[in-house]
């Protein structure tokens, strides 16, 4: 724990210092560049992660792992720009240490930088696609509605649905996401370095479920909630249709490639309707080949 509590310091530790460090006079070292400094950081974690894993370097490579100088360049926003040559040194040095991991080793740094929000969005998500869920139910079991014998109008729930869609559909993507960074699957058109595609790929999957879903399973989300207040659950298969809508944001989420197939079906539809064929049906024939 003592040795836990000295690598990873207390967010307010931090905050502290680095605005102790924004006031102090800048010095020779500081450097008004985020960008080199971030570079910077993330190659002394590379330093660090070859020194955990063991990895065997050369006379020449391992030279490159002390920095020199570049160990004392520091953030402040008053410092000075960094010369052509610190720059030169950090780009050196991170071409340099990274061809030294294997593919395993590569994919297993990558991960490790994968933001903290990451773990913590399927929860927060989780909670609110709940709280969708029973808030619902408590309100009309509370309310008069079902004392006057009024059914649960999809109105009723709308807000409540809403909710509950774009929290499965970003649950389904974070869960794409986590898939892919265990190795579980893998997809070659996803970067999980890129912290902004990470993010519009959970956007889009809370969208693709809102839009996709919100028509069709808006009244079976009312039925169910109604089944629920009344007590009139029971295994028939109107209650696995439902459960199949109330799921199938998640798996929208989840899968792009479902997403893909739907609108272009739909596509394909509305082109059939308005009299447009397919550009492949209106090819002509190739030509024959002479001999």
């Amino acid at each position: 724990m003592p040795q836990d509590a000295t690598n990873n310091p207390p967010a307010s530790a931090t905050a502290a210092a680095a605005a102790e460090r924004a006031l102090r006079p800048p010095r020779n070292t500081d450097i008004n560049d985020e960008r080199l400094i971030q570079d910077l950081e993330r190659l002394r974690e590379l330093r660090s992660f070859l020194i955990q894993e063991a990895v065997r370097l050369g006379p020449d490579d391992a030279v490159a792992l002390s920095f020199g100088k570049l160990n004392l360049l520091k953030y402040h926003p008053d410092g000075r720009e960094p010369t052509e040559d610190e720059w030169l040194a950090v780009e050196s040095d991170t071409r340099r240490l990274f061809g030294h991991l294997s593919d395993p080793l590569r994919r297993k740094f990558i991960l490790g930088s994968i933001p903290l929000w990451m773990a913590m969005l399927p929860v927060v998500l989780a909670v609110l696609a709940l709280a969708s869920l029973i808030l619902p139910v408590l309100i009309a079991s509370k309310s008069t509605l079902l004392a006057e014998g009024r059914v649960v109008l999809p109105s009723d729930v709308l807000p409540f649905y809403a909710v509950w869609l774009m929290s499965l559909g970003a649950i389904g993507a974070v869960a794409f996401i986590g898939m892919n960074a265990l190795s579980v699957q893998e997809d070659i058109t996803f970067d999980l370095t890129n912290k902004r595609l990470m993010i519009l790929r959970i956007a889009l999957g809370a969208l693709f479920a809102l839009v996709l879903t919100l028509p069709f399973g808006l009244g079976g989300f009312a039925t169910f909630t109604r089944s629920i207040v009344v007590g009139t659950l029971d295994a028939d298969a109107q209650l696995s249709s439902q459960a199949i809508m109330l799921l199938l944001p998640f798996i929208l989420g989840f899968s792009t490639s479902l997403v893909i197939m739907i609108l272009n079906r739909l596509l394909d539809a509305v082109q059939a309707f308005f009299g447009k064929s397919n550009t492949a049906d209106r090819q002509p024939p190739p030509a024959p080949v002479k001999q």
